[in-house]
């Protein structure tokens, strides 16, 4: 009988979640966005605390008039062309930025007239600017938690909202450089009241359960030539130290919700390599994945997890399409992808503490400590030594 009320009140919060939708023009400004190429990121994720499913959509962009030089090497006309075509690239990115602002403008002071709180300051001077907005909708009437704000040199930030947008936008002069650099983002967020608890609802992320789920559409793909699984086993201790970045053997760290920050990691699991001729089926693997991982969260609003919206690989990469979350000591898991000129990557990753990700992991069996073993036959070619004819 318990079994049956918790599918029934699941259902339940699947229906109302689907009932609500987040604000139309908002929803306009950032499909214009994308069309402008400035880029939107969408994630959607119920931990940190609270049971509420939150939409969360970013844009950061950057832009510069710098000059950039051509080439010594080439020659003069080949330079012209170059600067030709960086300055009319520049140009239309330049375009692209000011028609965002002015449509971010535009829907913000028609929003704010319909808002429970909104901000709106914009500063002018000697060809730079300074834009600050936010907005905010309340709760309805009784609902906890309420909306408030925070002021602070010239910028306001609202909390407690239902749904909330925020757009800062700076173009200064490089008084040394002599050029102008505009940068700027823009966060729209979007809750969903579930009716959970976070402490008498909410479970681990089911990690058997998901990985059931994938299984099946990852296996066929195995049966290409090339195509083969690998293990993952990356071990970092307490008390390893490792310089994570260029000249250090690993990529980066990922500390993982809820870890405790002692620095210690255990992932386990594998990945799934697909050769690059096998592009279309790559990618249509990866749209399945996509689709199965929204599809499992939005069943289970009960199981803490950040899944994001990715529609493809993204070269030299890794992209996080789902983090699945412990809710009481349990282990975290992620479901990746990645690609290089070899071909197509997915990962199903099982970690204790945090991720760290070895610098050369599509060659490796194992990474415990600095530690290598490398697959059977990836591993770096040896070359002669030419001061002593051996190895090296």
């Amino acid at each position: 009988m318990k079994k049956i009320f918790t599918i029934i009140l699941l259902a339940v919060v699947s229906a109302a979640a689907f009932s609500q939708e987040p604000n139309k023009q908002l929803q306009q400004l950032e499909k214009y966005l994308q069309e402008l190429d400035l880029g939107v990121s969408h994630e959607q994720s119920n931990c940190g605390g609270t049971t509420n499913i939150r939409h969360t959509w970013r844009s950061m962009f950057y832009e510069s008039t710098q000059k950039i030089l051509a080439d010594e090497s080439l020659s003069e006309e080949k330079r012209k062309q170059y600067q030709a075509y960086h300055d009319e690239f520049i140009a239309k990115r330049w375009k692209n930025l000011e028609h965002a602002v002015d449509s971010v403008r535009l829907a913000f002071a028609r929003l704010s007239k319909e808002t429970s709180k909104s901000y709106l300051f914009e500063d002018h001077m000697d060809g730079t600017d300074t834009i600050k907005y936010a907005l905010a909708f309340a709760r309805p009437d009784g609902m906890a938690p309420f909306l408030y704000e925070q002021k602070k040199s010239n910028r306001a930030e609202f909390f407690g909202a239902r749904e909330a947008a925020s757009f800062n936008f700076d173009k200064n002069f490089d008084s040394q450089g002599q050029y102008f650099v505009g940068k700027g983002s823009y966060e729209h967020v979007y809750e969903i009241e579930t009716g959970l608890t976070w402490e008498n609802d909410m479970k681990n992320f089911d990690i058997e359960a998901f990985q059931a789920l994938i299984q099946p559409v990852i296996k066929p793909l195995l049966s290409l030539k090339g195509a083969k699984s690998y293990p993952v086993y990356w071990r970092h201790d307490v008390g390893y130290e490792d310089e994570v970045g260029k000249n250090g053997g690993l990529t980066h760290k990922t500390t993982s919700y809820g870890s405790d920050a002692s620095g210690q990691g255990l992932t386990t699991g594998s990945f799934c390599f697909i050769p690059a001729q096998y592009e279309a089926e790559a990618k249509a693997l990866h749209k399945q994945l996509d689709s199965l991982s929204l599809a499992y969260v939005n069943q289970h609003p009960e199981q803490p997890y950040i899944y994001k919206y990715s529609k493809d690989y993204s070269f030299f990469n890794i992209v996080e399409i789902l983090n699945g979350h412990r809710h009481h000591g349990s282990d975290d898991y992620s479901l990746r992808s990645y690609s290089d000129p070899d071909g197509f990557y997915i990962l199903s990753l099982t970690t204790k503490g945090d991720i760290w990700i070895p610098r050369e992991w599509p060659k490796l069996k194992s990474w415990i400590n600095g530690e290598k073993v490398y697959l059977k036959g990836k591993a770096p070619k040896r070359t002669p030594n030419p001061l002593n004819g051996g190895m090296k």
